[in-house]
């Protein structure tokens, strides 16, 4: 089907780079038409209005899709093959951070970067507790989208990542604060919850509080803000007046982030979910086993989307407690 098409090739370059064409597009010829349209320009306030509409489109274009651009084609660079022959040169001891991490394998890149991302967090508690939920990172094929969807596996605590993206550190050091899966963690924000309007904000703020580590990621989730505060602002106006049309995160923990295209069956949901679940539906989902068949901890993090610590420190021992009771009044 079509649709399917446009879901499995949404990821790909050639339909990234096309959207940032037509965004650039888009804002020249709604700039030429406004202002050469003398009955809009004329009406008071109106021109101020669109101006400074037009200059928010440009800030965005220039933070979101311009980091964006900066990062690709870093990324593309044959950074191995370069670092090998600086190596050889004069130059390599000015260097040496750079011929160092770029001389490794991919694995060994991430594994560096997830050591200086701790040894940075531990300055600050709060960064550190959140960040400490991040074991690891998952190289998943080239093929595989990451914008939305599944980029992370909760329960392991570990982040997908592309291959290429090892080109880039401060890209992984962005990705592994937005998308560390301590949100998952009722402790910080209560289960069912919804995205735009709930854990975005909070992901997106330790990005811009911790941007010293990923200046150039922090910049793209300034551009990308400007963008999405628009679902946030509609999506909490009509909270006000009673209508309910966010759509809470799924139980696998993934959420719908391209709406319209849904609507028109560009893309196809993979099937519909119910929301993720609360620590009172799981015990009432697991109270009627025996004690002795309780599954283990990751299997329940892995089941029902929740941070492995999480499990091992507070709803493993709920459950435990609440099988006991059950079997006692049996």
């Amino acid at each position: 089907m079509p649709g399917n098409w446009f879901q499995q090739h949404w990821d790909d370059y050639l339909i990234q780079v096309s959207r940032i064409a037509g965004d650039l597009v888009n804002a020249v010829l709604t700039a030429a038409c406004f202002y050469h349209t003398p009955t809009l320009t004329n009406i008071p306030g109106v021109q101020a209005l669109f101006t400074l509409a037009l200059l928010a489109e440009i800030v965005r274009l220039v933070t979101e899709k311009g980091a964006m651009i900066l990062s690709a084609s870093w990324q593309a660079l044959p950074h191995r093959r370069i670092a090998s022959r600086l190596a050889k040169t004069p130059v390599a001891g000015v260097l040496q951070s750079y011929c160092a991490y770029y001389s490794m394998e991919d694995d060994e890149r991430l594994a560096q970067v997830l050591l200086k991302l701790k040894t940075f967090a531990a300055s600050d508690q709060k960064t550190a507790e959140k960040v400490s939920y991040v074991r690891g990172f998952r190289i998943v094929p080239e093929t595989v989208g990451l914008r939305c969807g599944r980029v992370r596996d909760i329960a392991r605590g570990e982040i997908y990542v592309h291959a290429s993206w090892t080109n880039q550190p401060d890209l992984l050091y962005g990705l592994s604060l937005r998308r560390s899966p301590w949100i998952f963690d009722p402790r910080y924000l209560q289960r069912p919850f919804y995205y735009r309007t709930q854990a975005n904000r909070l992901m997106t703020m330790l990005v811009f509080e911790n941007a010293a580590l990923c200046p150039l990621f922090a910049i793209y989730q300034f551009g990308h803000e400007v963008k999405s505060a628009r679902y946030d602002a509609v999506f909490r106006l009509l909270n006000r007046i009673g209508i309910r049309v966010e759509q809470a995160v799924e139980e696998d923990g993934t959420f719908p982030f391209e709406p319209l295209a849904v609507f028109l069956k560009v893309i196809h949901p993979e099937k519909l979910q119910r929301t993720l679940w609360t620590d009172d539906e799981v015990l009432h989902s697991l109270g009627d086993q025996p004690y002795s068949s309780l599954p283990t901890a990751l299997e329940i993090a892995i089941r029902y989307s929740y941070p492995l610590v999480y499990v091992e420190n507070i709803l493993l021992p709920k459950i435990q407690s609440y099988v006991e009771k059950t079997s006692l009044t049996t």
